[in-house]
């Protein structure tokens, strides 16, 4: 009986903005189409099937069907594999590059005192980046993870990357344009914006600072296409590309710092101004990695673009909601003048924290959203809630015993990295410390609020940050006014503040996440909560038994030296106990070590 030649398959129409591709085919369903002909049966290899059936094909009754299912399973169990090993090696790229740029980061901020010493002019150069990050995080901030990167992966994933890169292109063109403008303004209302919410303070302090704002203001302009740069690039999953830029803006900086630099105000506003220098080359050197992936931008103003309307929607709330961040900075600073230096140490402390949460926590979330926005654009709930159970966990695991450490010890740990010069005195260290102590709390607190953060911006739902970060800046505003009038905590107060509102952010958009989608939500994390805890209370103890060994070196090289190997230690610890409640997380890293040096 011959065959009748295959129809040709309906296929979908095409968009006329759209080029013509043709559809992709399983190899292993490179057969003959099976198209309903006046509802006949077709038949394959002798054997009657459904093709719009729903129910799977039995591979013991159909041999032929059945390996081809099977083939597809290994097919998938493969590209999934390679998929986890994929996001593996990112995040450890990523976590390499944001561990340079942390350290060269906390150099810039190890340098403050030595050049400028503690005191009046750090304050004022630590208060004049304010404004200016704050216009930053109102025109661009993060609006980059919610919007453009989720939106260009997604639109790469389905193959409409050019039309994906005609709203982006549109975005970039008004967000530039607004940026100039912007800076301009800022130059002009820095002396009202800044004198406002700094008064109680020393007017030197004021003055200075207005002028180190207004030189800061044009480098706002070069971090904005260097952010949209990165966020591109992370868009394409090149990681790699992204991860070492901003160490060398870093290293830009502490050469401006040290060439330019000294104790007066003078010598503040020149570093400034090398900062400024420091941004062009950091946004010429990202666009460079970025230059193959603007093949398809567009030079074009078209507000009307549905896209472009749709990227402004999920950007406005996220522009909003990251410059609330900025906003309850500036609260807490309006806050720390108790003396000249409080501004100072707030600021220390609140660096020291976020190293190792900028270093892992940031790199963790950075890596999960474009990975996880594709999961989302094509409906996979069990992947959703896999990526970002592993990717909550894994950061928790981490970040729990590094606030363990830097609570016990944080006298040391400030001694240790900021002491360089009789400029910072042991009494200065002190007052650093105790602001430290209520910040490794808001550690843990922080890396919820961050990974959550990113899941809702995945599923392109950004006004969820944006309610909860008006709510934080209610909450922080009356903290710190009843913390600071009721306590003798003095500027240490504003940190108690900040963890306090912290855990209420962090547990409202934990529950938040769940209530809104159970099927995709983490599964089985108390559990993991209370073994680390147990860890972490294991670990603390042991710490307190070095700390009561008595030795208290005074050259700094064996400072460190102790710092570094009661750290080591402590993890370890940590580390031990987790393998032995068989926690799964440092299971796989050792498994992954094995692996990689053929050690099994």
């Amino acid at each position: 009986m011959s065959r009748k030649k295959p129809e040709r398959p309906n296929l979908p129409r095409q968009s006329a903005k759209q080029p013509f591709s043709r559809p992709e085919i399983d190899p292993d369903q490179t057969g003959d189409y099976l198209p309903e002909n006046k509802g006949s049966e077709k038949k394959r290899n002798k054997q009657q099937i459904d093709v719009f059936s729903d129910d799977p094909p039995d591979p013991d009754n159909d041999p032929v069907r059945g390996q081809s299912v099977r083939d597809e399973d290994l097919r998938r169990d493969k590209y999934k594999q390679r998929a986890v090993q994929s996001m593996s090696v990112a995040t450890v790229l990523m976590m390499t590059g944001l561990l340079l740029s942390k350290l060269t980061g906390q150099l810039r901020e190890i340098l403050i005192v030595p050049v400028l010493g503690y005191g009046i002019i750090s304050d004022a150069f630590i208060i004049g980046f304010q404004v200016p990050d704050l216009f930053y995080q109102l025109l661009v901030g993060g609006a980059i993870q919610a919007a453009i990167t989720p939106a260009l992966a997604a639109a790469v994933a389905r193959k409409n990357e050019r039309q994906g890169w005609r709203s982006v292109s549109i975005l970039i063109n008004v967000a530039g344009l607004i940026m100039l403008a912007a800076v301009v303004l800022g130059i002009l209302t820095a002396p009202f914006l800044i004198s406002f919410y700094n008064r109680g303070k020393e007017q030197e302090i004021i003055d200075l600072a207005i002028r180190v704002s207004q030189a800061l203001f044009p480098q706002t302009f070069f971090m904005m296409l260097a952010a949209l740069c990165i966020g591109i690039l992370n868009a394409y999953k090149r990681f790699t590309a992204t991860a070492f830029g901003p160490s060398i803006y870093n290293i830009c900086v502490v050469m401006a710092m040290l060439l330019l630099g000294q104790a007066s105000p003078l010598g503040a506003v020149r570093v400034a101004s090398g900062v400024l220098l420091a941004a062009a080359v950091y946004f010429l050197l990202q666009f460079y990695q970025a230059r193959h992936e603007f093949r398809f931008y567009v030079f074009s103003f078209d507000i009307h673009d549905p896209g472009f309307k749709s990227l402004l929607f999920l950007a406005i709330p996220t522009l909003l909601s990251g410059s609330i961040v900025q906003v309850n900075t500036i609260i807490l600073t309006s806050f720390a003048r108790q003396f000249p230096g409080a501004v100072t140490s707030l600021r220390q402390a609140s660096t020291t924290w976020q190293l190792p949460y900028g270093v892992f926590v940031v790199a963790i979330g950075s890596v999960m959203l474009p990975s996880l926005a594709g999961a989302y654009a094509s409906r996979d709930k069990n992947t959703c809630r896999r990526l970002l159970t592993s990717s909550l966990r894994n950061a928790l695991f981490i970040m729990m015993p590094s606030a363990g450490i830097f609570l016990a010890l944080r006298y040391d740990m400030i001694r240790g990295i900021f002491q360089w010069s009789s400029h910072y005195t042991n009494e200065a260290a002190a007052i650093t410390a105790s602001v430290l102590t209520w910040y490794c709390l808001a550690m843990v607190a922080q890396t919820f609020v961050f990974i959550i953060n990113q899941a809702f911006y995945a599923r392109r739902m950004t006004r969820i940050a944006l309610y909860n970060g008006l709510l934080t800046l209610v909450l922080n505003t009356v903290f710190c006014v009843v913390l600071t009038r009721m306590t003798t905590l003095g500027v240490a107060s504003l940190s108690l503040a900040y963890t306090l509102t912290s855990f209420i952010s962090a547990g409202l958009l934990y529950y938040l996440y769940r209530w809104l989608d159970p099927s995709a939500a983490p599964r089985r994390l108390w559990p993991f909560m209370i073994r680390s805890f147990i860890c972490l209370i294991v670990m603390l103890l042991v710490m307190i038994g070095m700390n009561a060994v008595p030795f208290d070196p005074m050259h700094k090289v064996w400072q460190l030296f102790w710092l570094a190997a009661r750290s080591m230690v402590a993890f370890i610890v940590y580390l031990a106990v987790a393998i032995k409640l068989k926690m799964k997380e440092p299971v796989n890293v050792i498994a992954k070590i094995k692996t990689r040096f053929h050690l099994a």
